[in-house]
């Protein structure tokens, strides 16, 4: 499997124009695909080959990494035409502006770590600053972020798929905006909320960069502060969240979570900004790839339903206490809709489940009625909604 390592970089000045150089020449390319409304990768490597007889300055670039921005290209062409299929309205590529590109790739060649330095063809060596030691890098993507540098690595990792599963060793974690989790096992963690005690350092930032004038020095100031003070947030949210999902993973092997539709959730605009700083599917995404399993249950009424007797107890959201009226259970609505959650994905795993792999729980999981096809569908939908707004971003 591919695992992506992030490293922060020190260009000099004379490297960091080449970056920015290298950026610019990577938008002019894209705006030149996207112009030509071509949709097949080869068709646009191509033309590249003919703009390349026509611009002999690109001949100074990396030709595989001026490639990537095909590869690029189609994707999001692809994206929109998965996104027509499902009867979303997408209209057409939007052309990338000056200084709205971040990022190029080295794929396969023409990069080289070692001895703490990033070495690029044709831009030159970059003081790298390695957390761990990256092998079978096959892939090397610099970004910019808030005017510092970063490289992100692809590496091939060697996953063992024969990692048993011990049922014993499960766990519900119920998530929510006022408590950021709620697990099976009567623990609850504080939603940090990194953007709300943020809020109003970056209303004082944006109103600074609407009073500069547009075009000037004080204005491309106001605006990386606003940046900064972006990516701080970014920062915090991620380190929060790794070091949760990395507890859960190392002391579970199977999380049960809800299939939560944040895309719908977020319709509420007075939660909305609560819910996306909350960073749920984040978390659900870290989880996957750290715990041994982890499986979705459906959502509906693992917070009204009783995790004791199954009675149904109407509450509203301001309600934050389970009492049952049937059997006499009082507890905090977050824990008893955890239990809910644990209970309900234990019933989907088949009858005498206790050590399997992950490879052996899949057909079984298929047995009691997992539509494998419709979650893949799902999948599909879900990536080329991100490709799409990832390319409405630039």
């Amino acid at each position: 499997m591919m695992r992506n390592y992030k490293f922060r970089l020190y260009p000099t000045r004379e490297v960091e124009q080449k970056l920015v150089e290298t950026l610019e020449i990577n938008r002019v390319v894209y705006n030149y695909f996207v112009s030509s409304n071509l949709r097949s990768r080869n068709d646009m490597n191509y033309a590249l080959t003919e703009l390349k007889e026509r611009q002999p300055i690109l001949r100074k670039y990396h030709s595989k990494m001026l490639q990537m921005v095909s590869t690029k290209v189609a994707a999001a062409w692809r994206a929109l035409e998965v996104l027509e299929e499902h009867g979303r309205r997408t209209g057409s590529l939007k052309f990338c502006k000056p200084g709205k590109c971040n990022s190029f790739t080295y794929n396969q060649s023409g990069f080289r770590i070692e001895n703490d330095k990033l070495w690029l063809l044709k831009i030159g060596s970059i003081k790298i600053v390695l957390h761990r030691q990256p092998t079978k890098v096959k892939q090397v993507m610099v970004v910019r972020q808030a005017r510092k540098w970063y490289a992100v690595v692809t590496c091939e990792i060697a996953k063992s798929i024969f990692r048993f599963v011990d049922t014993r060793k499960s766990i519900g974690i119920d998530v929510g905006i006022t408590k950021f989790a709620y697990d099976s096992d009567d623990h609850e963690i504080d939603n940090p909320l990194f953007l709300s005690k943020m809020i109003r350092p970056l209303r004082r930032a944006q109103r600074k960069v609407s009073r500069r004038k547009r075009g000037s020095n004080n204005r491309k100031k106001a605006k990386s502060w606003v940046a900064h003070l972006y990516q701080r947030i970014a920062n915090k949210r991620h380190d929060f969240l790794h070091k949760l999902s990395t507890e859960y993973a190392s002391k579970y092997d199977l999380i049960f979570l809800e299939r939560l539709r944040i895309s719908n959730m977020v319709k509420n605009h007075h939660v909305a900004r609560h819910i996306m700083d909350s960073g749920w599917g984040t978390f659900k995404t870290m989880l996957e790839y750290k715990a041994k399993m982890v499986v979705g249950v459906g959502p509906a009424y693992t917070s009204i339903n009783c995790s004791k007797c199954g009675n149904t107890v109407p509450k509203t959201l301001a309600v934050r206490l389970h009492r049952c009226n049937k059997c006499g259970l009082t507890l905090d609505r977050d824990y008893n809709a955890s239990l809910n959650i644990l209970n309900e994905g234990l019933t989907t795993l088949p009858q005498g489940l206790r050590e399997f792999t992950p490879v052996e729980i899949a057909p079984l999981l298929a047995s009691v009625g997992v539509q494998a096809r419709s979650l893949k569908q799902e999948a599909s939908l879900f990536k080329a909604q991100a490709i799409h707004s990832a390319e409405r971003s630039q």
